[in-house]
């Protein structure tokens, strides 16, 4: 099985240490005009709990050390619309906060603006590193279910789909990366064989349990059906998971069989309001006390090596990507399958819902 950390096995030990990073971002930075003046950048990422915690990690100190005033946006899972404000040069945000998947769509778009990162190192996946984007943490969605109502619960993709022997109501965000992959393994498709997707399959098992499940438009409104117990079991973001089950709302659980990865990118859209800043805000998410703070509040595993290797067997033992938490059924999102057929999927998953 292809872990997070198995991609760089094999290649060159990276050398420098977070401090090229750093300084490599910062001079990119300075390069662009940004540093010393005071001014505000809009930053587009999902609202809710997931906001609030990058707030307080990143933005709240960023500002604080900067004066740059971060004003929030919530659609950064909203692809069309951002696309469609850089085709139209009506552009409002800075910086947009990007999975896998989105940013694999605004890359084939062409709408990011190019950052120069050929001098960059000190990443624990320096594949992940594009010409438009800085990865600055991976996370995972995961199978989940309320321990009341589902006592046995999930082993496998598989449990999910088999609403005979697992009833109850099924809740996922109504995205298809990482669903439609999860049909086809539940279909008995080994992780290793998902790509090329076989679209008519996947939805062909989607329609099996199409009447046991709530597709939600966010993945706050899912939160919330979690936490007032209308949702049984599902699939969805391990921070808003985590969430709940610290809150003691509902007794929720959770796999990491079955776990999908993603990276989650900073990307700077073409015809941003304020570069400089932004990019300023990039190199400030990969301070180590950012990273850390990161990790402590969502429970996503950190990007870069040095803070990554310094964490003891017990804190990778719950972190997405790691050694510790990879099993057969965990994969991650194949960004240049997506790149090239994302919006043929998007319009027929939308289609399916609207049947």
């Amino acid at each position: 099985m292809r872990t997070y950390l198995d991609a760089t096995r094999g290649r060159r030990r990276v050398g420098a240490v977070l401090a090229a990073v750093v300084v490599a971002l910062g001079s990119l930075a300075a390069c662009s005009g940004g540093g010393d003046e005071k001014g505000s950048i809009t930053y587009a990422g999902f609202g809710g709990t997931y906001q609030e915690a990058v707030k307080a990690a990143l933005f709240d100190p960023y500002s604080k050390d900067t004066g740059v005033k971060v004003l929030y946006d919530s659609s950064g899972s909203d692809v069309a619309k951002l696309v469609q404000m850089s085709k139209s040069n009506s552009m409002t945000l800075d910086l947009i906060d990007a999975e896998d998947s989105s940013l694999a769509q605004f890359m084939a778009a062409g709408v990011l603006q190019p950052i120069d990162t050929k001098s960059l190192n000190g990443f624990a996946d320096p594949s992940a590193v594009t010409e438009y984007s800085v990865p600055w943490y991976t996370f995972s969605r995961n199978l989940f279910w309320n321990k009341d109502k589902v006592p046995g619960g999930l082993a496998s993709w598989a449990n999910l789909f088999d609403t005979k022997r697992i009833q109850g109501k099924r809740g996922m965000v109504a995205l298809p990366w990482g669903i439609i992959e999860g049909a086809l393994i539940a279909d008995g498709v080994k992780v290793d064989q998902l790509y090329p997707l076989d679209l008519n399959r996947a939805f062909a098992k989607l329609d099996t349990i199409r009447d046991d499940t709530v597709f939600f438009t966010s993945n706050g409104d899912l939160q919330n059906a979690i936490s007032q117990g209308e949702i049984a079991l599902g699939y969805g973001n391990l921070a808003r998971i985590k969430s709940i089950a610290k809150s003691g709302a509902v007794p929720l659980d959770y796999t990491w069989e079955g776990a999908v990865l993603s990276v989650q990118q900073l990307v700077i859209p073409k015809g941003a309001p304020d570069e400089p800043d932004a990019l300023n805000a990039i190199t400030y998410s990969l301070k180590p006390e950012v990273q850390k703070a990161i990790m402590d509040k969502l429970g996503y595993t950190p990007s870069l090596k040095s803070l990554l290797d310094g964490l003891d067997a017990k804190t990778r033992a719950d972190l997405p990507g790691t050694e510790e938490t990879a099993s057969d059924e965990t994969f991650r999102i194949d960004v240049d399958w997506w790149a090239k057929n994302g919006a043929d999927v998007l319009k027929r998953w939308q289609d399916w819902q609207n049947a």
